[in-house]
């Protein structure tokens, strides 16, 4: 082999060789940001009416485990995160002021989420008025299992939750 076609095949495959490690390695920090893939799934923004929110459906709970578990067709669009509201809209906290002063951390595959990179949705409700999630939404189109867990502080109140995806053969 000539010279010149050793030097091109290595920089064709030092080349394809970071294109993949780039895909498949998470950034430097190790957070999740938005359009990032955790195994066969991904993980994105909600956009539009075909997201579905675990916190408006109606999953079985384990409060001994603290899980919430879900099961959708792959390809479904499934918003992971706990709801916030102002429980007491006549004159305790307002929503803002909950959002503003909780703390909150969402992991997902042992890897922190950047909530903020993600920002939040604000969900109608017919008892509690205006329900607050950040918008992180997992999505696969092969059957599967996810986990979220979130934890925190809201209103002096600890939490601990995890939504349990699995998504199904459609």
């Amino acid at each position: 082999m000539k010279h010149s076609a050793r030097v091109a095949l290595v920089a064709v495959l030092a080349a394809i060789l970071s294109s993949c490690a780039d895909s498949a390695s998470p950034p430097a920090d190790g957070m999740i940001q938005p359009g990032d893939k955790v195994g066969e799934f991904s993980v994105t923004r909600g956009e539009g009416e075909d997201v579905v929110y675990m916190t408006m459906q109606h999953c079985p709970y384990d409060s001994g485990s603290g899980m919430e578990r879900c099961a959708f067709s792959a390809g479904t669009h499934v918003n992971v995160a706990e709801g916030i509201y102002d429980d007491d809209p006549t004159g305790g906290k307002s929503l803002d002021a909950y959002w503003t002063e909780q703390t909150h951390e969402m992991v997902i595959s042992g890897r922190r989420v950047n909530l903020e990179a993600f920002g939040y949705v604000d969900l109608p409700h017919p008892t509690f008025g205006t329900i607050r999630v950040w918008n992180v939404v997992v999505t696969s189109d092969k059957p599967g299992e996810l986990s979220a867990r979130s934890t925190g502080v809201v209103g002096g109140d600890p939490f601990d939750y995890t939504g349990v995806v699995t998504f199904t053969s459609p």
